[in-house]
């Protein structure tokens, strides 16, 4: 039996979706950028085997992004939108950067860092791993922004559903601004809390939809002149 890679490209949303909630249930409740250094300390040092499988899972997630960003672009380059295909192709690729790396430094804080009794190295590592997540917030805002522009053009995706995109990359440009020492403002504040389950929403829908437009087979490409 054949494989549909195309619809299995599109599926692969689905499958960022499954992977970034498995990873938040299973990292449980995160200290926050205002709780002391020994809370820190003791989430990542206490709690080491389930930070490293929430990385793990987390980072099995992006590689899913990736080929759902990566097929969202090129659905719409062979639909004419090439600018806006370049466009998702480079948010994507500095979103999964920032965070890699962020999510590296989540996981080496529980495998050495948090029990090698430096806590001030501890505590500044776990603050730069969330001033990365916020910086990540541009280069999201650019692909919902994108993506949603784009899909609605080539009409692969319904108005409604265009425009809730554009209010998750609106939600993406005030998370850049999410800089209080604590609360709700702050980096690990409860502002993740709508933006997170309504960016995972979107990605949901947008997947399953793209899924259930896909062609029942892919086309077969045809040879040049007969030798």
């Amino acid at each position: 039996m054949a494989v549909n890679w195309e619809r299995s490209a599109r599926a692969s949303g689905v499958a960022f979706v499954v992977f970034a909630v498995l990873a938040f249930i299973v990292g449980g409740e995160t200290p926050q950028v205002g709780d002391s250094i020994e809370d820190v300390v003791s989430y990542y040092d206490g709690d080491r085997t389930t930070v490293l499988v929430s990385s793990f899972l987390f980072a099995v997630g992006l590689g899913f992004w990736i080929w759902f960003a990566g097929t969202l672009a090129n659905n719409l380059r062979e639909r004419g939108e090439g600018r806006v295909a370049a466009t998702i192709i480079g948010a994507v690729a500095a979103f999964a950067t920032i965070q890699l790396v962020g999510t590296a430094l989540n996981a080496v804080l529980a495998y050495s860092v948090a029990g090698s009794g430096e806590a001030g190295v501890t505590k500044a590592f776990f603050d730069l791993t969330w001033t990365l997540d916020v910086l990540a917030a541009v280069p999201s805002a650019v692909f919902f922004l994108s993506a949603s522009v784009g899909l609605r053009r080539t009409a692969m995706i319904p108005t409604w559903l265009s425009l809730a995109g554009l209010c998750v990359a609106v939600l993406f440009a005030l998370r850049l601004t999410n800089w209080a020492s604590d609360g709700f403002w702050s980096p690990t504040g409860e502002y993740l809390f709508i933006l997170i389950p309504l960016t995972l929403l979107w990605i949901l829908v947008t997947s399953v939809i793209l899924v259930r437009s896909a062609p029942a087979s892919e086309p077969t490409q045809t040879g040049g002149a007969s030798a």
